[in-house]
């Protein structure tokens, strides 16, 4: 819910998640995005990046539903990294040996 203290707070249905509370498990929706179990995302490390969430979310601050807007290849990933000049190596997706 870290996202919607600032985006679509006053949205009916992120208020009803959001009296869910940190128990509700499984968490009630249908997961959008996914990546391999041995690929390592982080949102926070491309905030941090400056990487704005309509960059690969689309125009989320206006929709109702979320939908997959860019591939989540493995080409799609490093041919993003590679535009904006980020690591591309292994180990930034990987984490390999652990």
């Amino acid at each position: 819910m870290a996202c919607h203290r600032a985006v679509k707070k006053d949205s009916r249905e992120i208020q009803r998640l959001a009296a869910l509370g940190n128990e509700a498990t499984p968490f009630p929706s249908r997961q959008v995005y996914t990546v391999a179990d041995f690929v390592f995302f982080s949102h926070a490390r491309h905030r941090k990046a400056g990487i704005d969430c309509a960059q690969c979310h689309g125009a989320v601050a206006e929709s109702e539903v979320v939908t997959k807007e860019v591939p989540t290849t493995m080409k799609y990933c490093v041919d993003c990294h590679r535009a904006r000049c980020a690591a591309a190596d292994c180990h930034t997706c990987h984490e390999l040996g652990q």
